[in-house]
């Protein structure tokens, strides 16, 4: 493994082979702007943890993915994926942005999922994309949008049902998708810094939204999640 690392926002990925990659979850948060991070004590272990036990829960239901073991307690080893310059996002609930676009309570159910596409344009953050876009960008093909889009809507009800056995609310979650042998793979990570997670009795918030509470809050809600996932 090489001894130094690429941090890319929260994670450091390092070196590992022609085929793989190892992944370290950093102990930082992103704060709510997005630009600044701050220490989170745990936080590397909690969100490795976590996609550890989705990764693993996920592959039951045959959804493959980048995960192939743990190196540690805050490290993984990944397949090395050719990653699509994709973020796509499932919303099962009205949250965030959506619940100040559109006419709806935050909270509420929405009749179906929707998924959005983000391109993850280098320094710039993401940027909404539709089919169009991502087609005469070269961003992916035609056949890779429709694995995309049904990979995705498989994963979100997956994790629905996952998390609802947790008096868990899936939100939205985020998600990426690599190249990997001819085929599209999961990547990158799910944890409470790509989900919105919500109790499903009282609300409370156990995701990234949290640091809006302070660090603190934040700590004590990551830790809750995932005694109730590994629960």
């Amino acid at each position: 493994m090489a001894k130094n690392g690429v941090t890319h926002r929260t994670k450091r990925v390092y070196e590992d082979g022609p085929s793989t990659l190892e992944l370290e979850f950093l102990d930082l948060a992103e704060l709510p702007d997005g630009r600044l991070k701050a220490p989170f004590k745990g936080k590397g272990e909690v969100c490795a943890r976590f996609s550890e036990a989705v990764f693993r829960y996920l592959e039951s239901y045959n959804i493959g993915h980048h995960f192939l073991s743990m190196s540690g307690e805050a490290r993984m080893k990944v397949r090395r994926l050719d990653m699509l310059p994709l973020s796509v996002r499932v919303r099962n609930l009205a949250a965030g942005d959506l619940a100040e676009i559109f006419p709806v309570q935050e909270g509420q159910l929405l009749d179906v999922p929707v998924v959005e596409l983000f391109y993850k344009r280098p320094g710039a953050g993401l940027v909404p994309v539709n089919t169009s876009h991502c087609l005469a960008f070269h961003l992916a093909t035609e056949d890779e949008l429709r694995a995309v889009d049904r990979m995705a809507s498989k994963i979100n009800a997956v994790l629905r049902s996952f998390f609802d056995r947790r008096d868990i609310q899936l939100v939205d979650v985020e998600l990426e998708f690599g190249r990997h042998q001819g085929q599209l793979l999961l990547g990158d990570e799910i944890s409470p810094d790509t989900c919105r997670l919500w109790d499903r009795r009282t609300r409370r918030k156990y995701d990234s939204d949290c640091l809006r509470s302070g660090l603190a809050a934040a700590e004590s809600a990551y830790r809750d999640v995932l005694e109730k996932v590994l629960g």
